[in-house]
């Protein structure tokens, strides 16, 4: 039996400082001085999400430092969900990673969980490479499909609330942007840098994801994990597979083995 064990690791708190006046959060968990991966979560999301969270410990006990980015939190200079958008996340994940840059981060990776990996697809900063795990597309809102059955939605004033399970709530205006955007499979070319895509096979958004892979630069690779639905929660099995794949394509670039 596979016995998945963490040491515990203190972490500590990165504010950086936005162009508005604002500051966005990370948790750090290892020191600026190793390769360092940047995780963004999704929308709506956290950084403390399980997912999140057990991807950093891993990550870290294989050798990396990693920046658990919150796109909006509780804390009074950040931001608020309402008030964000793709546009606002992803001039947030470049101010972030230009911070990096000037503290000398050796690598910077990034890993980016459903819009977390649009928004770094959207981005075009350069990072050493990526790891996308089940990255939202723009023709996702266009599909025919049950998720559409399966997640109803209501609108109250400013906000959509998901009222199907856990539920969700999204701000209107990211909804109606995210809605127009269309196609988005053109924002995985010519990133000049390493990009490997895991899919959900479970997921609504495996064959979309593909769009990406086939229009990205080489080098790169799409794997799908087949028992996995979109947030990887599944077992620690889909957990461990979707967590060693991400290692393995980091390793690779440091090793320079993903030509």
């Amino acid at each position: 039996m596979l016995r998945m064990s963490y040491a515990v690791v203190p972490e500590s708190t990165v504010y950086v400082d936005l162009p508005d006046g604002h500051k966005i959060k990370g948790i750090l968990r290892g020191n600026l001085k190793k390769p360092l991966v940047v995780m963004m979560h999704g929308r709506p999301g956290s950084g403390n999400e399980l997912l999140q969270f057990l991807g950093a410990r891993h990550l870290h006990e294989k050798g990396f430092s990693v920046l658990r980015l919150f796109m909006y939190d509780f804390e009074e200079t950040a931001r608020n969900l309402l008030g964000c958008t793709l546009q606002t996340h992803t001039e947030d994940f470049e101010t972030v990673v230009n911070y990096l840059k000037k503290q000398n981060v050796p690598k910077i990776f990034a890993i980016g969980h459903s819009y977390g990996g649009l928004t770094i697809l959207k981005s075009k900063t350069k990072i050493d490479g990526a790891v996308l795990w089940d990255p939202t597309h723009g023709l996702i809102w266009h599909e025919e499909g049950d998720w559409q059955q399966n997640f109803p939605e209501k609108i109250y004033d400013d906000i959509i609330v998901g009222i199907a399970g856990n539920g969700y709530i999204v701000p209107k205006t990211m909804n109606e942007q995210d809605m127009a955007m269309g196609d988005t499979t053109n924002l995985a070319a010519q990133k000049g840098y390493p990009l490997k895509i895991i899919a959900a096979g479970k997921g609504a958004m495996s064959h979309l994801g593909m769009r990406y892979f086939e229009v990205a630069d080489e080098p790169k690779e799409f794997i799908e994990i087949s028992e996995a639905h979109h947030q990887f929660e599944d077992s620690d099995e889909v957990m461990r597979q979707l967590f060693e794949e991400t290692v393995q394509w980091f390793e690779g670039i440091l090793n320079d083995k993903t030509k």
